[in-house]
């Protein structure tokens, strides 16, 4: 059974967000995978990480401390699952390797509970978190839409998201979100992302957010740590949005804009 992952599904105003939650400490600092600084000194899963990126695959990362039934049967579930995937690669960790000190910090799993499977999406997302057993679903379930890993990854590193959703490729961005994006205490702390709604490898990601594919536009707004703020049309303003972070408590749930007034 899948249990304390990173993701979980978070209910606000009626809408259902498959977001980040809270079981590592720290991963507000992951950083993307293909930013790992590549060097002679970088670790067997560093490089692992920044090959795989650059291949633009998923990496599944195992870490461990003991050799035990759990951790051998975890590593055959990865292998058998993913070994004549060609959108994958796998690495095991083991925590107390000395060469792999930096990626433990790096994902704050010191102190999880082993073995822990994450998996990393080619931007540095982490996409799923499986504590002790892991399957064939669970897998699966970790390769998401490229929109979708945009937002985890920028709700992962303490960025809200203002997801425009267009009824074909057009990259067209409300101006309220415009507006919004250019106040000085937020521009940095948002990231607008525009998704279509023709593209079918976003229909399923769409669907949990509750946009059906027979709305034309709309903008979904999310905050850290995985708060779905509120969806909106395409006429929504930037005085609107200000509101609903208010609303919502706390400002916006970031560093960057907690001087907003």
């Amino acid at each position: 059974m899948k249990t304390h992952t990173i993701l979980r599904l978070f209910k606000n105003n009626g809408i259902r967000l498959l977001a980040i939650g809270i079981l590592l400490g720290s991963m507000s600092n992951v950083s993307p995978a293909q930013n790992v600084p590549q060097s002679a000194a970088l670790s067997k899963a560093e490089t692992s990480l920044a090959s795989a990126a650059k291949q633009n695959k998923y990496t599944f990362i195992l870490f461990w401390k003991d050799q035990d039934a759990t951790t051998k049967s975890m590593w055959s579930t990865l292998q058998q699952n993913l070994a004549e995937k060609n959108s994958a690669s796998v690495v095991a960790v083991n925590t107390g390797d000395p060469k792999e000190v930096k990626i433990v910090e790096q994902y704050g799993v010191s102190r999880a509970p082993m073995p822990l499977t994450l998996a990393v999406a080619p931007n540095g997302a982490v996409t799923g978190s499986y504590v002790k057993q892991i399957n064939a679903d669970y897998i699966q379930q970790a390769f998401v839409s490229p929109a979708k890993s945009q937002c985890m990854l920028n709700l992962q590193s303490r960025r809200m998201v203002l997801l425009c959703v267009n009824a074909s490729d057009g990259t067209g961005v409300p101006n309220g979100v415009q507006n919004f994006k250019s106040i000085p205490c937020y521009k940095n702390a948002v990231e607008v992302i525009t998704v279509s709604q023709s593209e079918p490898a976003e229909r399923d990601f769409l669907n949990e957010l509750r946009v059906p594919a027979s709305q034309n536009s709309a903008v979904v707004f999310m905050a850290p740590p995985g708060v779905m703020v509120g969806k909106y049309n395409s006429s929504v303003t930037s005085q609107q949005l200000i509101a609903e972070l208010k609303k919502a408590g706390k400002s916006c749930g970031v560093d960057g804009c907690k001087h907003c007034k």
